[in-house]
């Protein structure tokens, strides 16, 4: 997992915060001796768009606040299934 000790506080600490629950890393970053990519998370639930989409724009708006001006991508688990949904679910490590 590329990501330091701090960032991955940073990430588990607002997941618990604006989700309850600890997010997942998924994607490129999972591979450690990749260099670069985005950081792919995952909250898992059964989520309505009306609780999700309050909650993961104040969650990103504190991780870019936090850890800077990175590319963060992230995939709030719901009812409609997805392909992004079903690799994160499947690659998805606790951060």
């Amino acid at each position: 997992m590329r990501l330091t000790e701090r960032q991955r506080n940073i990430i588990r600490d607002a997941g618990m915060r604006h989700f309850g629950v600890v997010p997942h890393l998924f994607g490129s970053r999972l591979d450690d001796i990749g260099r670069g990519g985005d950081i792919d998370l995952f909250i898992p639930g059964d989520w309505s768009p009306e609780d999700a989409v309050p909650r993961r724009l104040r969650f990103c708006a504190e991780l870019r606040r936090c850890l800077g001006d990175q590319k963060i991508d992230v995939v709030v688990e719901n009812q409609l299934s997805s392909s992004i949904q079903n690799k994160a679910k499947q690659q998805g490590v606790p951060v």
